[in-house]
């Protein structure tokens, strides 16, 4: 079976573990009510524990789930160190009652889950009191931990990440939205390649994080980050109006990107209209980064983003970047503001081929009115890109930069849209599940086009898809279609 769908099975199948034991044996459970609880009862439900504070005093010495009254706020940090819920039954942080509860960690975390096990947290705000207000943490941060789930969480106001992982494995990651953080919306992170593991992360959203005042020697702004990891999707994920307040200038932020990973997907994602500093670099769509190995960006849209839609970088120091496949993608006016850039760039800072290679980009469609569709910095030294079966327009220069080490077969070139696509060619889509409503950029009916892709062969361990951007099946005639859209 397919890595990415054993793992995707095995954390579906985890994220639907029922709460109600809980619910039944009060001796495992705490319940937290701020306006109608006191310290000094026991933390059942009809006599609930009143702060954050006793509950970890409590939770030093019995592991329990825990269930917080909705609508109320509580101050403090949620701190959970072992505990370790059973393989079949996890321990639950919730809510109970109506409304959502808000865990306020000011300039603090707001929950902190260290080296625990089968945790299940959901239906929580969490707050901190701002990036440039005196916050200088992580919202929810969880740390070498394994098989929890993160879902349906709301985090504001960290300077660091709205949601950080560090060393975690079996993870999932699911409907948070990560809204004005500082260095990123939701990062991913391990202290070595496979350290972070097997992680999916879907339904998300990381918008309006603008950048981290402190960190003034690399990027901050991001939306959705994954480094130093193994085997992580990234499903239906939005990323939106990142990195607008990154202090430096140099490299900067990406609205959905990976770095030194390898086995990455991402998957039926829109990243649009991030930014970066002025005269800042970046601020791009999507970006496999220096050390990425394996990797596969696909049925996603980028548009209107002041960097490059798709960035292929290395920077120095970086492990070898290789074997990775860009195909069925959009970009959509990208490259607004950031030198050089274009609908897909590359960049290599260590001056060596080697270090960029293998790379497989086809059945793209990259529309530009103001930049190349094909950027290559200076500094691109790379061996063997395939570029195969695109539709590139530009209403300038097509391609800007030294393409040895790049091959192009099967692509369509031009200067406007309405002689290839039914139209009309513009896109507003913000959310991942409408993307087969794209249909401006659908073959036209007869198009001359049919049939005259060349055929894809399997490459770095990934078969051709069995479906275009619509769903529909590929190839249906003799050849695949350029493009995104197999004609039926």
């Amino acid at each position: 079976m397919n890595k990415h769908l054993t793992i995707f099975l095995f954390l579906t199948a985890f994220s639907f573990t029922s709460c109600k034991n809980y619910l039944q044996d009060p001796g495992l459970t705490y319940y937290i009510n701020f306006d109608e609880g006191d310290d000094k009862f026991p933390g059942t439900i009809e006599k609930p524990i009143k702060s954050i504070s006793e509950l970890n005093v409590r939770l030093k010495k019995k592991s329990a789930s825990i269930f917080f009254a909705g609508g109320q706020v509580y101050d403090g940090t949620l701190l959970l160190k072992n505990i370790n819920g059973d393989d079949s039954i996890p321990v639950v942080i919730g809510s109970y009652n109506s409304g959502r509860p808000v865990i306020n960690g000011g300039n603090h975390e707001a929950v902190r889950i260290e080296k625990c096990k089968n945790i299940r947290i959901t239906s929580l705000t969490v707050m901190g009191s701002g990036r440039k207000e005196g916050n200088t943490t992580n919202g929810l941060q969880l740390l070498y931990s394994t098989n929890c789930y993160i879902g349906d969480i709301y985090a504001e106001g960290f300077q660091k990440s709205g949601v950080d992982l560090y060393n975690c494995r079996d993870i999932e990651v699911i409907k948070v939205t990560a809204y004005g953080n500082g260095f990123c919306g939701i990062n991913v992170m391990g202290s070595h390649q496979d350290s972070s593991e097997n992680v999916l992360i879907k339904d998300c959203k990381a918008e309006n994080n603008p950048g981290d005042p402190t960190i003034l020697d690399n990027h901050s702004g991001n939306g959705i980050l994954v480094g130093v990891s193994d085997s992580v999707i990234i499903d239906h994920c939005t990323a939106t109006n990142n990195g607008w307040d990154m202090p430096r200038q140099g490299n900067g932020p990406v609205g959905i990107w990976t770095w030194q990973s390898d086995h990455v997907t991402i998957q039926y994602c829109i990243s649009y209209r991030n930014k970066t500093s002025k005269g800042g670099k970046d601020g791009g769509g999507f970006d496999l980064d220096g050390g990425v190995t394996n990797s596969l960006v696909q049925y996603c849209l980028s548009y209107e983003n002041e960097g490059a839609g798709y960035g292929l970088f290395q920077y120095w120091g970086a492990s070898d970047w290789s074997n990775n496949v860009v195909r069925y993608c959009v970009s959509i006016n990208d490259a607004q503001k950031t030198e050089g850039a274009g609908s897909f760039f590359l960049w290599n800072g260590s001056n060596e081929s080697r270090q960029l290679k293998d790379c497989y980009i086809y059945n793209n469609v990259a529309y530009s009115t103001s930049s190349p569709v094909l950027s290559y910095e200076n500094a691109s030294q790379h061996q063997n890109f395939v570029f195969s079966n695109n539709i590139f327009l530009a209403s300038g220069k097509a391609i800007s930069g030294n393409t040895s080490g790049s091959t192009y077969s099967g692509n369509v070139w031009g200067s406007t849209a309405d002689k290839v696509f039914r139209g009309p060619f513009t896109v507003d889509i913000t959310d991942p599940y409408m993307l087969g409503t794209l249909e401006g950029l659908k073959l036209l009916s007869g198009s001359p086009l049919r049939d005259t892709g060349i055929k894809i062969k399997p490459m770095f361990g990934f078969a051709p898809p069995p479906t275009d951007f619509f769903g529909n099946t590929v190839p249906q005639g003799s050849a695949p279609d350029p493009g995104i859209h197999e004609l039926n």
